[in-house]
């Protein structure tokens, strides 16, 4: 019999109802599972980890317990969800313990982060250079936050200088130093003096090499004193500066030795970088050594397969006063106050007054401060391809924290009644062996600062040329000093004066570069450059250094005291890009410290080769009686400008030349006080020549 249609309907319903008194089981949610973790660190290199966690479902959440746990470094939490984090710390050594947790939404887990801080450099916090966090480094003010050379990041990389050796020519190296010695090439170096594998300075108290080393490749992480700009860098050394005590050498600086040491015999060729902290001031105009420059030339352009090697120089230390064979001053130097400087604020050495110094194959360097301003004593001049820590006197004001000679009756640290800085003396505890010194200074210390730093570029990207490094430099360095005003002096008197920028403010050229005659392209930025040096593409094509192009034979009169001057044209046909640019100068003039001498891109950008009021005060001293010891002026004398980097060549230039002085001038020599030069007829430019060094323009396509 068939079921009704209501019977079947209640099947259904009741055969409906029996799976609906079934519920879904409930998720089962797992606690997260974690367990300490302990991680090594070392001082200043930042640290990524991941913190650990487990849980079966996952959606885990990692926070701190306790933030101020974090009592010796900085640890961030890069990504909460994945436990992420970084660590850095300034401390020496140390362990702290950060609880973290860890939590699904429902339930925790707590565990421990253990860091242990091993085998710091106890002097690393004093080095500002480095890391300038306001520390005083031992002096009596301190410096500002964030003034240095930013090598943070390159050492975090692990970039250090690695493979690449850096020649310290100098008054000699102690090889045997405890910061330096795991970082010298064993049996590289030479002493010029004895011929052997030691260049030791013979004198005690010569320690000027060493502290030039321990800037450039102090061991780091080591547990003692301080560290290098390229902690990793190999270190030979040559005592170029010394001097025999037996006397049978009477001159260690002959052409002979300079070869030997600047890469140009199997003493010194494995070096790709060579830092001179050492040059010359001359209260004369001077001339290129040319057996010299060729060794400059052929090691910067040809060695290491033609990538070449840089030679890194002190830019001088005379912006006050310099000395040669006896100190000379400018006339108003003990005149002077905060409102009325010595000089009218110009240096009295500008750095293109030595010809070394405006050698295109010496990357020349000035100093800057720990408060990111340029060094009172530092020379500068449109030669300067950089600025670098050189810091003050280390007394009132910070200076370069380095290696010094080994014990307290040796080097510029030794035991004394009443020691320089509280660091020396012998009595300090991170200086109980008189190893340290807190007051190296100088262009001397602003040159291996560049020199550590090149020397971690090549190490990121071994494959780039010497100008590669110098493109990689001028790119990435810090434009420092932003808002400083130009120095102006007044050019004639009455109604017809006028202000003349002797040292015109920061300026770009046409090609993007900023430049500035006291700091070049900025201080040097270690990691920016690394970054760019990694990622190189450029080509910079063939290098090329035009011929002398000469004006003609010239009789222009420089008017005296007009702001004016007197100009003088050339055409140039060729199209480089610019690397570098060279002039040779001659003009009559009785008073040179009267002159600037300035040059003119066909884009209009302006460069001051030569400040006035400077050192060139020969004229009054020089024996007017002996044909060879008189000086009329400029002759053939050899200027550089880096201004117009990366600029065409083609079109027109322009020198121009100011007579900004038409009254008195004095200067003086030490030995023999105050002395005047006459002004006695308006000068004349007799003629000039210039070249370029670049590669070709690249032509439309």
């Amino acid at each position: 019999m068939r079921m009704s249609i209501v019977a079947l309907s209640i099947t259904a319903a009741l055969l409906a109802g029996c799976g609906s008194d079934k519920k879904s089981p409930e998720p089962v949610n797992t606690a997260p599972l974690t367990a300490d973790i302990t991680i090594d660190v070392s001082q200043s290199l930042l640290f990524s980890g991941k913190l650990d966690a487990t849980d079966a479902e996952g959606g885990l959440t990692y926070s701190l317990v306790d933030p101020s746990d974090i009592k010796l470094g900085t640890l961030t939490l890069v990504n909460k969800s994945t436990g992420e984090f970084t660590y850095s710390t300034d401390v020496t050594e140390g362990t702290e313990v950060i609880k973290f947790k860890v939590s699904d939404g429902q339930y925790t887990a707590e565990a421990n982060l253990i860091i242990n801080i091993k085998n710091g450099d106890p002097l690393y916090a004093y080095q500002w250079h480095l890391k300038n966090t306001g520390q005083n480094a031992f002096a009596a003010s301190r410096g500002v936050v964030g003034e240095d050379m930013n090598v943070s990041g390159a050492m975090s990389q692990q970039i250090m200088g690695q493979g690449i050796t850096v020649a310290v020519v100098d008054d000699g190296l102690e090889i045997a130093h405890a910061d330096l010695v795991n970082n010298i090439v064993n049996g590289g170096s030479y002493n010029l003096i004895t011929g052997t594998v030691d260049p030791t300075p013979f004198a005690g108290s010569a320690g000027h090499g060493t502290a030039v080393g321990g800037i450039i490749a102090a061991e780091g992480w080591n547990g003692i004193g301080g560290r290098g700009v390229a902690p990793k860098a190999q270190l030979i050394g040559f005592n170029f500066l010394d001097s025999d005590p037996t006397g049978q050498v009477a001159n260690v600086q002959t052409f002979e030795n300079f070869v030997k040491s600047h890469g140009a015999s199997a003493y010194s060729d494995s070096a790709r970088v060579f830092n001179q902290s050492y040059g010359y001031s001359v209260p004369f105009p001077d001339t290129f050594d040319e057996d010299e420059t060729e060794v400059y030339r052929d090691v910067a352009t040809q060695s290491f397969d033609g990538k070449g090697s840089i030679f890194v120089k002190s830019a001088g230390n005379g912006y006050d006063y310099y000395r040669f064979r006896t100190f000379w001053l400018p006339g108003d130097y003990f005149d002077a106050t905060p409102e009325n400087p010595a000089n009218h604020g110009l240096p009295f050495h500008n750095s293109n007054m030595s010809s070394d110094n405006a050698n295109v194959y010496n990357l020349v360097v000035s100093a800057i401060n720990a408060n990111g301003q340029l060094s009172s004593y530092s020379s500068v001049g449109s030669n300067v391809f950089l600025t670098a820590p050189g810091g003050e006197y280390g007394d009132d004001a910070p200076a370069i924290v380095t290696t010094d000679r080994m014990g307290c009756d040796k080097g510029s640290v030794i035991a004394e009644d009443r020691p320089s800085t509280p660091f020396h003396g012998g009595l300090h505890p991170l200086n109980s062996n008189c190893d340290y010194t807190s007051t190296m200074n100088g262009t001397s210390s602003a040159a291996p600062n560049t020199s550590g730093a090149v020397a971690v570029i090549m190490s990121a990207n071994p494959e780039l040329t010497w100008r590669d490094v110098r493109h990689v430099l001028a790119k990435t360095a810090t434009k420092v000093d932003a808002q400083i005003a130009a120095k102006t002096v007044t050019v004639g008197v009455g109604e017809g004066a006028a202000e003349y920028a002797a040292i015109p403010a920061w300026q770009q050229n046409a090609a993007g570069f900023s430049f500035h005659n006291l700091y070049g392209f900025g201080r040097v930025n270690v990691s920016e450059a690394v970054k760019l040096a990694k990622s190189y593409a450029e080509d910079l094509g063939e290098y090329v250094v035009s011929e002398w192009q000469a004006s003609e034979v010239l009789a222009k009169s420089i008017p005296d005291a007009n702001v004016n001057g007197v100009s003088d044209t050339q055409v140039v046909t060729e199209d480089l890009v610019i690397e570098a640019v060279q002039i040779e100068l001659t003009a009559d003039h009785l008073r040179l410290p009267d002159l600037a001498v300035e040059l003119i891109s066909p884009a209009g950008t302006k460069s001051v080769l030569m400040t006035p009021y400077n050192g060139q005060v020969y004229q009054g001293v020089m024996d007017k009686t002996n044909p060879n010891d008189i000086v009329t002026g400029y002759d053939a004398t050899p200027m550089l400008s880096n201004a117009f980097y990366g600029e065409s060549s083609k079109g027109e230039w322009t020198i121009k030349l100011i007579d900004v002085n038409s009254g008195s001038y004095r200067f003086i020599k030490y030995d023999q006080g105050y002395i005047s030069i006459p002004n006695e007829a308006d000068g004349k430019l007799k003629g000039w020549s210039i070249r370029f060094h670049g590669h070709a323009a690249k032509s439309a396509s």
